[in-house]
């Protein structure tokens, strides 16, 4: 056995086994069997995204980036809507990066130890599980691979050309993983710093950083045309940061249990983008192949209360569309679309506000979770409140009864307003807090120092969809509860000429660019609230993306027959190879072998994703260089057992 392995490790036939190996297990996990549960389809929306791609359509968010889209588009183009197609391709190069790698790791470190990891890589490589699914991430490896490939000739070789070709294969993988995008700096920063005496190095790290830049700059313009912003990357990043800060503390394991999930929604609708105009859309009924064929605009502020009357542009898809000048930030902005034969109903409101932790209630128009609040403070510390409308039993005074029943037009925002249960079990206080605790077991807690900050009001939540949360992302327009919750006023209308489904900024362009503002700003908050327990976190996630941990609970891990034992067998095959991969760095390092080009995905990809909310699918990016340290440990043991063995044949002859 041991002469056979020994054998292998000596001829290179063994890593063109390795890549018809990963090429089989491939089209096998494709065509036959696969333990993601989600088949051919992936999980990112790929597939309908590159269909439509194939069609003629522009591609529709920065949510995600475009390479992948248009690689899978490509074969959808040319072959029609046959998934197998481009998953067949995946396979195919995803069976080059056997060769690739050996190619980079005998002339980094010897050419046992490359075969080795060809052979580790062929056959053990999560990326060719992932090469079964219309995922970004196979692909994404492939390039990264190649790129290294090519910086390493090109310092050999001393032939630019290569340096050139590296930088774009890494705006290509950039475009398919947007964490990517500090990759080439990260590297160029790591070769001047430790082969700095390596001649022509700086240039060939100045053609390598410039030729990726170069590389990056279609999409990026294409962002600030499509939103009017500058987004470098996608705005995924914005959602997976607040996702982050939320696995903290006891919530490591999972965000979904964390209580400050709750201010996810804000409680009123509202938009950050105040520098451009606000996009107001809606669709005309169709019945009877009747539309309207014509639509104007009515908005108003509470700046400027006189109604201002813009054209909408009306479709042959009956989608309709106009623009609201921008608005400073706060602004409240009443609008409603009126059609020739449409008397309107109540018009809609929209804030366009950067303050995404206050007050989004510029104008009182909503009953939400700072009204109760300013309420439950007023009956627990007599605070200055005018009844108004809160004053919902009309005795001229704001009471634990009007509070008990603002809580539940917010928490049952669907009923009549005389006909909702009340969703409060106990309301108490002292000179430091009060807090209202509800029938399902969740409180609401105000400090009497309260900032006025959403997010400083304290909450526990023993169940995920529980009333404090419903609270916290859920208001009642005022005017609705004025006419004892009817939506749509008392004009009737013409159904066929009216408009529905009508909103404000909540075409991508302007959906997703808010986003990652509001949920980079509920990071922040998050952050500086316990800035080392997030530090703690981020270095256990560090860790964690090299080990597939699986989990039990529905909400948190994907859920198949045979879950708990691929997870199990994830886990224990991933710590094998992450306690392997330590004890290569570290012989790597005594054996004088070069490391910079192998280690710095390794230590690029934790170190710059770990802030986030991430799973081990996010190392298979590196994890082809980690198969080159693991082969470290794993030849040198084997030479050991070889150089014994042979004294011992000598001895018995």
């Amino acid at each position: 056995m041991m002469r056979a392995i020994d054998a292998a490790l000596e001829r290179r036939a063994t890593v063109y086994v390795a890549c018809a190996a990963s090429l089989a297990l491939g089209l096998f996990f494709i065509f036959i069997w696969t333990p993601l549960p989600w088949g051919w389809k992936g999980i990112d929306g790929y597939d309908a995204i590159s269909v439509d791609l194939a069609h003629g359509a522009p591609f529709p968010t920065v949510h995600l980036v475009w390479g992948y889209a248009y690689f899978l588009a490509g074969f959808y183009w040319l072959f029609g809507n046959h998934p197998a197609v481009p998953l067949g391709a995946q396979a195919v190069f995803n069976a080059s990066i056997p060769l690739m790698l050996y190619h980079i790791v005998r002339r980094e470190m010897s050419e046992r130890i490359a075969i080795m990891a060809a052979v580790l890589v062929g056959f053990l490589s999560f990326n060719t599980v992932y090469a079964s699914t219309q995922a970004s991430d196979a692909m994404c490896t492939v390039l990264v691979v190649a790129t290294v490939l090519c910086l390493q000739q090109g310092e050999r070789l001393q032939r630019i050309v290569y340096v050139a070709l590296a930088g774009l294969l890494a705006s290509a993988a950039y475009q398919f993983r947007p964490n990517l995008i500090l990759l080439p700096p990260f590297i160029a920063a790591g070769y001047l710093l430790f082969r700095a005496r390596v001649p022509g190095s700086l240039m060939r790290m100045m053609v390598f950083v410039t030729i990726f830049a170069v590389g990056a700059v279609p999409w990026i313009v294409r962002n600030y045309r499509f939103t009017g912003l500058f987004i470098p990357a996608s705005t995924h990043g914005g959602v997976q940061l607040w996702f982050g800060t939320l696995q903290t503390g006891p919530y490591r394991e999972s965000w979904l249990y964390n209580p400050r999930a709750a201010f996810e929604f804000p409680p009123v609708d509202y938009t950050s983008i105040d520098e451009l105009p606000l996009v107001i859309t809606g669709e005309t009924f169709a019945c009877n192949d009747r539309r309207p064929e014509q639509a104007d605009l009515v908005y108003w502020t509470n700046r400027d209360r006189a109604p201002q009357r813009v054209p909408a542009t009306v479709g042959q898809d009956g989608d309709v569309t106009a623009l609201v000048p921008a608005q400073p930030s706060p602004t409240a902005v009443d609008y409603y679309f009126e059609t020739p034969r449409q008397a309107h109903g109540r018009p809609a409101t929209i804030v366009v506000s950067r303050d995404h932790l206050g007050d989004l209630d510029v104008d009182g128009h909503a009953l939400d979770v700072f009204d109760v609040v300013r309420m439950l403070r007023h009956v627990a510390w007599q605070e200055p409140l005018d009844p108004g409308e809160r004053d919902f039993d009309h005795d001229g005074r704001v009471t634990e009864a009007d509070l008990r029943h603002a809580a539940a037009l917010i928490v049952d925002d669907r009923s009549a307003p005389a006909s909702v249960a009340d969703p409060v079990s106990k309301i108490s206080f002292d000179d430091a807090a009060a807090r209202i605790q509800f029938v399902d077991g969740s409180t609401l807690t105000v400090d009497r120092r309260w900032t006025g900050d959403i997010t400083d009001l304290r909450l526990e939540t023993p169940i995920v969809d529980s009333n404090v949360s419903m609270l916290m992302n859920r208001s009642r327009p005022l005017a609705a509860l004025r006419d004892n919750g009817d939506t749509e006023g008392s004009r009737q209308t013409d159904r066929c000429q009216t408009v529905i489904n009508v909103a404000a900024n909540r075409v991508p362009y302007r959906r997703l660019p808010h986003e990652l503002r509001r949920f980079t700003a509920l990071a922040w908050d998050n952050i500086r609230r316990d800035p080392w327990a997030y530090l703690v976190a981020s270095a256990g996630r560090a860790v964690r993306v090299f080990i597939i941990a699986g989990s039990q609970d529905n909400r948190t891990a994907y859920q198949f027959s045979g879950a708990s034992a691929v997870y199990g067998i994830g886990r224990i095959v991933s710590l094998s190879f992450f306690a392997l991969l330590i004890a290569g760095v570290w012989l790597a390092r005594a054996r004088r072998f070069r490391l910079l080009l192998m280690l710095a995905p390794i230590v690029y990809v934790p170190l710059t994703i770990c802030f986030m909310l991430i799973n081990a699918r996010y190392s298979m990016t590196m994890q082809p260089f980690v198969f080159a340290f693991v082969a470290v440990p794993l030849v040198t043991a084997l030479d050991a057992l070889a150089s014994r063995a042979r004294p011992a044949a000598v001895q018995s002859r």
